[in-house]
């Protein structure tokens, strides 16, 4: 078998890769450039938003490199998770950069959009036949679920891509995606162990997770030969270490060998990670357990209200020294506060984190409260409507301000403000409701696969 040599430009389209690393790639000869562009990482809020958490600008350089280098040059692009999520919003999304990019570069590539976004209703049926379940200790899926969801994605496998390969595809925008199945369905489609393309696919998924030294994000290449793959960065002065890549295996993974995908399981117990010079790492040894079922991942989300914060700091020593008890008093005035102006207390939730004063561990911090000299403020206040959020807040923040303590000697205000306006309203919020696994009667059965010119995307 000829060797299949694969580029992932960066751990997220967006975040950027050197062009030096980029070019250095396509002189190696390549058969597919691909970029994931999504992660559950940054939380639901993008899913139940449709918006994307990397900037326009970015995915757009990204973006255009890509396309233009891999048009040129006769080698299709792949990006799976568009937009963060890989939703119906996000996907639109990206196609409109898409477009922009080859009208400005004057290019038509065939671009070929895998969707995964579910109807609520299909997605009943499912529920209703017992073909869900949970991914976790969680509830079982029920049909109320599904209706107070706001949005549900499908984690699409290798499938789909390869039914773009067969379409002819020069640029594919695919929605929420398996990370590996995007850099192993090529391979596949070509006759490769699926062991060896699914493993190789797992590691360069994270881009330059692998590369030391570790500067930002840069391009990693595989290349898949009959019984191994080599993993090696793209930028020359750059190298990828044994200890980094096998680490990679276990990254965003329950087990240290086993790696379900919707089509089977990556079992990499037998895997063998070899230095073969000090930039290039081989791999082998890799098994494929293929299912007698398919099955995807659903993400779904569900709105809860809106969402209000405030950002202060403290300085004030005798303040410091007393700063539960403060925080203790601030919650019962706001209590008789926000009654008084009609707002129940089962209406809203309020959170006080304070930061130097176990603001990220809370109750399980084991350390005890160090010596700081100053404390910050962070107020989050949720409410089912905006108004309610922001009445909240405001209350929160006078509260703070000028609740007296135990030897006060300031009368203007406790609190250091860094912004005017002081409330910030971060708008909806969102929690993931849906976090199950759905049987499928094939692989294409979750996704809508579409054909564009560039020249027809609205």
């Amino acid at each position: 078998m000829k060797p299949i040599r694969i580029m992932a430009a960066s751990g997220m389209l967006g975040y950027g890769f050197t062009e030096e690393a980029f070019l250095n790639g396509l002189n190696l000869g390549l058969d597919l450039i691909a970029c994931d562009a999504g992660s559950a990482d940054p939380g639901p809020y993008y899913l139940g938003s449709g918006s994307a958490f990397v900037s326009r600008l970015a995915v757009k350089r990204d973006l255009g490199l890509m396309v233009a280098g891999g048009f040129e040059s006769k080698i299709p692009v792949f990006i799976g998770s568009a937009g963060g999520s890989g939703s119906d919003a996000q996907v639109d999304w990206t196609l409109g950069i898409l477009k922009e990019i080859c009208t400005e570069k004057n290019i038509n590539p065939n671009v070929i959009v895998l969707r995964s976004e579910l109807n609520k209703e299909d997605l009943k049926i499912k529920i209703r036949a017992g073909r869900t379940a949970p991914l976790g200790p969680i509830d079982p899926l029920t049909e109320e679920h599904a209706e107070e969801t706001h949005r549900v994605v499908a984690m699409m496998g290798a499938e789909p891509f390869q039914e773009a390969i067969n379409a002819g595809a020069d640029v594919v925008i695919a929605g929420r995606s398996s990370d590996a199945a995007i850099y192993a369905a090529l391979p596949l489609s070509l006759g490769c162990d699926p062991g060896l393309a699914w493993h190789m696919g797992k590691i360069i998924e994270c881009g330059a997770q692998v590369i030391e030294p570790r500067e930002g994000q840069d391009c990693v290449i595989g290349t898949l030969f009959d019984d191994c793959f080599t993993i090696e960065p793209g930028h020359p002065d750059r190298r990828c270490t044994r200890t980094r890549v096998a680490a990679h295996t276990l990254y965003e993974n329950p087990s240290p060998y086993k790696l379900k995908e919707p089509s089977g399981t990556l079992n990499t117990k037998s895997a063998v990670f070899e230095q073969l010079d000090e930039r290039v790492v081989r791999v082998s040894g890799s098994k494929w357990e293929p299912s007698d079922r398919y099955t995807v991942k659903l993400e779904g989300v569900k709105q809860l209200g809106y969402r209000t914060i405030f950002i202060a700091g403290i300085r004030d020593p005798i303040l410091v020294a007393t700063i539960e008890d403060f925080i203790k008093s601030c919650r019962q005035r706001v209590s008789k506060d926000v009654t008084a102006i009609g707002i129940s207390e089962n209406s809203y939730t309020l959170d006080i984190k304070v930061y130097g004063h176990n603001a990220v561990m809370g109750e399980n911090e084991v350390q005890a409260p160090g010596n700081s000299h100053e404390l910050g403020i962070l107020v989050d206040v949720i409410a089912s409507d905006e108004d309610t959020s922001k009445a909240v807040c405001a209350k929160v923040r006078y509260s703070l301000l000028h609740t007296d303590f135990p030897g006060r000697m300031c009368i203007s205000g406790n609190l250091a403000i860094p912004f005017s306006p002081s409330d910030l309203s971060a708008g909806e919020v969102y929690e993931f409701n849906i976090w199950h696994i759905m049987e499928c009667d094939g692989p294409m059965e979750p996704v809508r696969i579409e054909v564009f010119d560039t020249n027809t995307i609205n």
